[in-house]
């Protein structure tokens, strides 16, 4: 009898083991509920039929967005959006054959007026052939250019329109007198752009340190360029770089960016008496800010792999609560640069992010070919 009072309280103790090892599986199994920051929701943004995104600029309290249509060979469209939604053409009138199959490379806006870049392949060679877009809210008119204005022997690439309170410029880059190419800019004489000269300036590219220009914006009363450059001597290496100007894109200078490593500068927006630049530190993103006159770079961002041919769109409140809408891996992630930095999944878009700007309180994004909005307050 005691012996079955014994085998009894053994199979019962079994029992409750197994029954403590069968409640402690299913808690592993059940989903553990999200810790971190929420995702931010952003809506699509309908655009004429067929319309596809390519560059935005913020005008005044509107948002203007350059796109083409895949369909069939038609002149690159600009569309406007207010902020009741509506979205209106403005008229773009091109007078080439290379304007009338061109993509847009890039688009400024200051409430008054827009300057744009867009360019096409041909040519022997497939080289990108330029046209220069001038205009306001009322519409836009590409202005023919002599072949060696943007093409010819010494042609690079065409990078950014820029608008500063003084005038406008188109940046690139173009044959350097001593080595690879100077970053160039361009500025109108009428109808006419005027290159001028980089050589004897920080500008200019020497057989020690070999400048590439990437993008570029107004900052005060001038220009200001990220890109990077190579230094070709005995522990040279690729930096980031800021190049900015005086008035009336003269008197340049030149800034590495700091804590890089090998590094690169892809996109900057300005705002006020700040920048921010969005690049990369040894392959992963990094972001760095001017405040008080000197750079430095923002700690504490997720090391999401950044490409040398990935594009970037420029960070966001370059004035305010630094955020920067970026792709890691395929997945849009939204970064808030603060104090504490955070970092959330957006929910809606896929694929890279190539432009993204702030228009009243909402945010544009162009990811995976298609146009996306969010609300600023989600966003902080």
């Amino acid at each position: 009898m005691t012996r079955a009072v014994a085998d009894a309280g053994a199979v019962r103790r079994g029992l409750v083991l197994i029954a403590a090892i069968w409640v402690a599986v299913a808690c592993a199994a059940a989903p553990v509920p999200p810790t971190g920051p929420p995702d931010i929701a952003f809506t699509p943004v309908a655009l004429p039929d067929g319309a596809v995104p390519e560059v935005l600029a913020a005008d005044g309290d509107q948002l203007l967005v350059g796109v083409h249509r895949a369909a069939a060979p038609q002149p690159p469209g600009l569309v406007r959006r207010s902020p009741d939604g509506t979205v209106t053409e403005v008229p773009a009138q091109a007078v080439t054959g290379y304007g009338r199959t061109a993509s847009w490379f890039s688009l400024a806006a200051d409430g008054t007026r827009i300057l744009a870049i867009g360019g096409d392949r041909g040519g022997a060679h497939g080289n990108v052939r330029w046209s220069v877009w001038t205009g306001s809210g009322s519409g836009v008119a590409e202005h023919a250019q002599a072949f060696s204005t943007f093409g010819g022997w010494g042609a690079g690439d065409l990078i950014d329109a820029v608008l500063t309170p003084g005038g406008s410029a188109v940046v690139g880059s173009w044959e350097s007198a001593e080595a690879g190419l100077d970053v160039a800019v361009w500025t109108p004489r009428g109808d006419d752009w005027v290159r001028r000269p980089s050589t004897g300036t920080p500008l200019q590219s020497t057989r020690a340190e070999v400048a590439f220009p990437i993008a570029a914006t107004g900052f005060g009363p001038g220009v200001v360029v990220a890109g990077w450059q190579v230094g070709t001597g005995a522990g040279g290496g690729q930096v980031p770089v800021v190049w900015r100007s005086g008035p009336d894109a003269a008197g340049w200078d030149k800034a590495v960016l700091p804590d890089a490593g090998q590094g690169t500068a892809k996109a900057i927006r300005c705002a006020n008496a700040t920048c921010a630049v969005a690049g990369t530190a040894n392959g992963t993103l990094a972001l760095w800010r001017l405040v008080d006159g000197r750079w430095s770079r923002v700690p504490g961002l997720p090391p999401i792999p950044v490409g040398d041919a990935d594009r970037l769109a420029a960070p966001l409140d370059a004035d305010g609560s630094l955020t920067a809408v970026v792709a890691d891996r395929g997945q849009v992630k939204v970064l808030e640069a603060g104090e504490t930095p955070s970092t959330h999944n957006a929910a809606g878009p896929t694929g890279a992010v190539t432009a993204a700007v702030r228009v009243g309180p909402s945010v544009f994004v162009v990811a995976g070919d298609r146009l996306w909005q969010a609300d600023v307050a989600a966003l902080h």
